[in-house]
C-alpha cells in the first residue's frame, strides 16, 4: 500500500511515460510483419508485455533490450499453452482476432479475474460474419475465449461501436489479411474514437491502408505488413496525473516527450485543465505546469476520453462550483467500474459526489480529508487517488499500488523526484 501525505511543493523535469496504446499496436503489428522491427523506447508495463508473451506464442520472435524492442514477425504457430493476457483487455481484444492466423488447431486466451468478466460477444459475433470461429469457453461471452484456426470469407462486419473501440481495432488488424477489401459498418455510435485513430495511424506505418467511411471502415484486401523501426511517444492519460498533481499544488514540472500534434484522445486533458482555469503551457514536445490554479468546475463528455475520468474527477473536488462528467457508460466496463469506484472512495475523502449512470456530479469542496482507500486494483485509480492524497489534508493509505506496473511502473519513482510526499509500506 502507499502512505500519502499533503505535500506543499512539486518542482522537476521528467519524461512522460512511454504510450500503452502506441506500444501494443506497435508489438502486435510488428509480429504481423515479415521480418525484423525495432520498437524503440516501449513502455515496460505489464500490459505491454502481456502482448509480447501473447505474440511469442503465437510465433513471433522476440529480443527486449532495455530501449528498443526485436521483434520478429510473419511466422504463426499453434500456441503450446493458453495465452493468458494478465489484466490486458487490449492485449484480449486484438489477440483474438490474430490468434485465427495459426496454421491449425486452436489458441486458446484468458486472464485475470478483471479479464474474466469484461464482455467478449460483440467481437465473437463479428468474427462469426467472416468465417472465423471464437467462442467463450463458458459460453457466456467471457474469456477464456477460444479461437479456432481458419481463414477469412467474407468482406462485411456489424458490430457495436459503444461497448469498447478495441473491438474495432481487433477487426482493423485481422482484415488486411482477407483476400477481398472489407467494411467495418457500426451499428452504434462510435466511443473512444482517439483510439481508433491510434489504430489507423499505426497501421500506415505499417504500411496497411484503411479509410473511414460514413457507416465505420474500408479496410482494403491482400495487404501485407512491413516491418518499420519507430519510437514509441509518451502517454497523455498517464502523465495525467502528474499534470493534476502539478495543477493542484505549488509546483514547476516540465513533463517532456508530449507530443503538441499527437492523435491520443487523452490530449483532451490540455484543453480541459485550461477550460478549468489552469494556464499550463504545451509546446511541440513538452507541457509545462506552474501551479497552483484556481479551478472552476465545468461540463465533461468523456465518450472519447473514458481513462480521463479519474482525474477528472479527483480535479473536480477542489474546483469552486459544479462539474459533470457525462456519456460515459463504457467506462463502467474498464479494469473495474471506475464511475462507481470514484464516486465510493471519494466521498471517504469528503467529496461532494452523485454517481450517475454515464458519469459523476461534482460540487467542488476545495479541501479533502486523508483516508483509507481501496483501488480494486486498477492502476488508473492507485494514480488518481494518490493526487488527491497529496492535496488532501492529513494522511492518505491507499491500498493496491502494485496495479501501476500495467501502465506507468515508475509512477512512484517519477512523483516521489518531483517532491511528492509517498512512501510505500
Amino acid at each position: 500500500m502507499l502512505i500519502v501525505k499533503k505535500t506543499e511543493h512539486l518542482e522537476g523535469k521528467v519524461n512522460a511515460p512511454p504510450s500503452k496504446s502506441y506500444t501494443h499496436r506497435a508489438v502486435i503489428g510488428a509480429s504481423l510483419a515479415e521480418g525484423v522491427s525495432k520498437i524503440k523506447y516501449p513502455l515496460w508495463g505489464e500490459d505491454c508485455l502481456a502482448s509480447v508473451r501473447g505474440c511469442e506464442s503465437l510465433g513471433a520472435k522476440v529480443k527486449l533490450d532495455k530501449d528498443v524492442w526485436f521483434i520478429e514477425g510473419g511466422n504463426f504457430k499453434t500456441p503450446d499453452d493458453v495465452i493468458n493476457v494478465g489484466n490486458s483487455g487490449t492485449t484480449l481484444r486484438i489477440l483474438t482476432s490474430i490468434s485465427s492466423l495459426i496454421p491449425k488447431g486452436y489458441a486458446i486466451l484468458t486472464g485475470d479475474s478483471s479479464i474474466r468478466k469484461r464482455p467478449m460477444q460483440p467481437l465473437l459475433d463479428a468474427l462469426k460474419q467472416i468465417n472465423i470461429n471464437a467462442f467463450s469457453s463458458k459460453l457466456n461471452g467471457t474469456a477464456p475465449i477460444i479461437v479456432e484456426s481458419g481463414k477469412i470469407n467474407g468482406n462485411v462486419v456489424k458490430i457495436r461501436g459503444d461497448i469498447s473501440s478495441q473491438f474495432i481495432t481487433s477487426l482493423l488488424m485481422l482484415l488486411p489479411f482477407n483476400k477481398e477489401d472489407s467494411e467495418i459498418i457500426l451499428t452504434t455510435p462510435l466511443k473512444s474514437k482517439p483510439y481508433i485513430d491510434v489504430t489507423i495511424d499505426i497501421l500506415d506505418k505499417f504500411g496497411i491502408k484503411v479509410d473511414e467511411t460514413e457507416k465505420g471502415f474500408l479496410v482494403y484486401g491482400n495487404q501485407r505488413y512491413r516491418p518499420i523501426d519507430y519510437i514509441i511517444e509518451g502517454d497523455y492519460s498517464s502523465s495525467s496525473y502528474i499534470i493534476a498533481a502539478g495543477i493542484l499544488i505549488n509546483s514547476h514540472i516540465e513533463i517532456y516527450n508530449l507530443f503538441k500534434d499527437s492523435k491520443q484522445g487523452d490530449k483532451a486533458i490540455i484543453e480541459i485543465v485550461k477550460d478549468m482555469g489552469a494556464d499550463i503551457k504545451v509546446k511541440k514536445d513538452c507541457v509545462i505546469v506552474e501551479g497552483e490554479y484556481n479551478l472552476r468546475g465545468i461540463d465533461v463528455d468523456i465518450k472519447d476520453i473514458p481513462d480521463l475520468l479519474p482525474t477528472i474527477a479527483v480535479l473536480a473536488c477542489f474546483a469552486e462550483g459544479k462539474t459533470e462528467i457525462y456519456n460515459g457508460e463504457h467506462v463502467r466496463y474498464k479494469e473495474t467500474d471506475r464511475i462507481k469506484a470514484c464516486y465510493t472512495e471519494l466521498k471517504k475523502m469528503g467529496a461532494n459526489i452523485k454517481e450517475k449512470e454515464d458519469g459523476l456530479i461534482i460540487e467542488g469542496v476545495k479541501k479533502l480529508k486523508g483516508a483509507r482507500l481501496n483501488t480494486y486494483n486498477d492502476h488508473r485509480l492507485v494514480m488518481a487517488f494518490t493526487v488527491a492524497g497529496l492535496k488532501a489534508e492529513g494522511e492518505s493509505i491507499i491500498e493496491g499500488e502494485e496495479a501501476v506496473k500495467v501502465s506507468f511502473p515508475n509512477f512512484i519513482e517519477v512523483m516521489k523526484s518531483l517532491g511528492a510526499n509517498i512512501e510505500v509500506c
